[in-house]
């Protein structure tokens, strides 16, 4: 018995620092004496936060509940025409997080943002067929050609290993875009994005590789296309009516300098952009292409057939940093192109990306990713203002690949400027971000190499710079993506299919069947089948209303006839 009590005072003293305070692996982090209340609500002096005096009064929430309900009644009504026009906003890394992060950036909790208003919302579940966490090429397949794949690989099927040419060249393990599918049945097509157009997302709508790295020549394998000549002369990237991005280098042979004087870094030779041209002239296409902000923005749509913009080397800039006189914003390309594509009556389908989310998070540059999320915001609601009375045959989806692991966490109060600290740890008796990643190269920026934390009130006065990095709780060279389901949101014909759960290339599907396209196999509406391929469904129908029309007539004479 003796011993017992001797064992139970060695283990309690183990677990009682000398300031009373229980001891875990978390007590080598404290590194201010307790001089005080340990975290602020400790303190009897302290007074709770208080909400927006509205929002204290039981009506305020009765009135708007009953409001929201009646909004919620309207827009329940199913529009089951054809998607005529198809309109695909695809924020790289838009994590949920990030969607409500950048509602309190933009000015408060319960503001929402333009595609947040859409009448039906979905979830969508991202993992490749071989990783948990996915990237861009595997989940741009799933929503691009209805069939998910390998992490890293370009329009092929499961079947591709990364990295390998010959069983990419194969015609059985290749995919087919909804881009093709559109060009196919006399529609326009167009790709805006905001990163390399040779880029992972904006590759799968048009290009075939085994590997999202063979932007160029410089690492491909003998046998294989690069990317950026699929671009230029692939099946799909020829008949492309617009391609807005940046990704310069790939496109120019190296010691010679693209428009904006960035340096071309192909091994061939090929000055791709001169073919381009070339083509376009020999197939009597009034075709332009343009590298700057003005030249963009110059562009007459009724004047042109075809239009390529590069407009950086690289990645084009964060908004923020951006020279805005040179570098057009994502609205602005996206409203250019609508303005192109609306033009065919056939209709449309048009990708948009929203890249540079995804960079920002993988630097652990919140704001950035916030301000990005922001510039996806306001291409969206102007596209969906363009629209005018195309509005109701036009499918507008706004989803995300993947996410990240960026958190929003703690008990910040109502308003707290959400890049600042919003709460306080009582083991270290220091401040928190409420902004914060699962890993990440900032680590270094926020943590001392015994592991304990920086405190971030030294850190108060670089907040909101755009550069200034946000913790990462585990070192790694580049904030990995996160393997949590993402949001779907959707509006125009067929919008209330993309309603639920899903598997991600689910939405492939769904977007097929809104705009009646994709092989005769696969399931297709009413509506579409009034809707014949190559425009033949007005004859067809006018034909057989005549021959209904000439057999009343008939029977109405030859009753007449029989009753004199």
């Amino acid at each position: 018995m003796g011993l017992i009590c001797v064992l139970l005072v060695i283990t309690v003293s183990v677990h009682v620092t000398v300031d009373g305070v229980l001891a875990n692996p978390l007590s080598n982090f404290v590194t201010v004496p307790n001089l005080g209340p340990t975290h602020p609500m400790d303190n009897p002096d302290w007074v709770p936060p208080t909400a927006p005096t509205k929002e204290k009064d039981r009506e305020y929430w009765l009135t708007s509940g009953q409001a929201r309900l009646r909004r919620q009644l309207e827009l329940n009504e199913q529009n089951i025409n054809v998607a005529k026009n198809v309109i695909i906003f695809l924020g790289d890394g838009l994590s949920i997080p990030t969607l409500a992060a950048t509602r309190m950036y933009m000015g408060g909790e319960e503001l929402e943002l333009s595609f947040e208003t859409f009448p039906h919302t979905g979830l969508a579940k991202t993992y490749c067929i071989n990783y948990q966490v996915s990237d861009s090429a595997c989940t741009a397949a799933a929503i691009l050609t209805g069939v998910k794949n390998n992490y890293g690989t370009i329009g092929v099927s499961g079947h591709v290993p990364l990295r390998n040419c010959p069983l990419s060249l194969q015609e059985s393990n290749r995919l087919t875009s909804i881009l093709k599918y559109a060009q196919e049945d006399g529609r326009s097509t167009g790709i805006v994005t905001n990163t390399r157009i040779t880029h992972a997302t904006p590759a799968v709508a048009y290009a075939v590789s085994g590997a999202r790295y063979w932007e160029d020549d410089t690492e491909l394998p003998p046998g294989c296309v690069d990317i950026a000549t699929q671009l230029v002369h692939g099946d799909i990237g020829t008949n492309l009516t617009v391609a807005l991005g940046g990704g310069s280098r790939h496109f120019y042979p190296t010691g010679t300098l693209d428009r904006n004087g960035e340096p071309g870094r192909r091994t061939d030779g090929r000055n791709l952009v001169d073919e381009w041209i070339n083509d376009a002239v020999a197939r009597e296409l009034r075709a332009q292409f343009v590298h700057d902000r003005t030249g963009l923005m110059a562009i007459q749509p009724e004047l042109v057939d075809r239009l390529f913009g590069l407009f950086s080397g690289n990645h084009m800039s964060y908004r923020m940093l951006a020279d805005a006189q040179r570098e057009p914003s994502l609205q602005e390309m996206t409203i250019k192109a609508l303005e192109i594509l609306r033009r065919n009556d056939r209709g449309y389908v048009l990708l948009v990306e929203g890249g540079r989310i995804d960079h920002a998070h993988h630097d652990n540059l919140a704001k950035l990713a916030l301000d990005e999320t922001v510039e996806l915001h306001r291409a969206v609601e102007s596209a969906v203002r363009q629209l005018d009375e195309s509005v109701q045959e036009t499918l507008v989806l706004v989803t995300a690949d993947h996410s990240h692991t960026f958190t929003i966490g703690g008990y910040p109060v109502r308003g707290n400027d959400i890049l600042s600290t919003g709460d306080f740890s009582r083991f270290d008796r220091m401040p928190f971000f409420t902004l914060a990643y699962a890993n990440g190269p900032s680590y270094a920026d926020h943590f001392y190499e015994n592991g304990g934390r920086r405190n971030p009130d030294d850190m108060r006065d670089r907040f909101h710079d755009p550069d200034f990095t946000y913790p990462a709780a585990v070192p790694y060279e580049d904030e990995t993506h996160g393997g949590d389901d993402v949001a779907v949101f959707a509006k125009g014909p067929w919008a209330h299919i993309f309603s639920g759960l899903y598997e991600q290339h689910v939405i492939g599907h769904g977007l097929l069947f809104a705009a009646c396209l994709g092989p005769d196999t696969f399931h297709q509406s009413d509506a579409c089948r009034e809707r014949l391929r190559g425009g033949t469904a007005t004859p067809i129908r006018g034909l057989a209303q005549l021959l209904a029309m000439l057999m009343v007539i008939v029977y109405i004479r030859t009753k007449t006839l029989l009753l004199v």
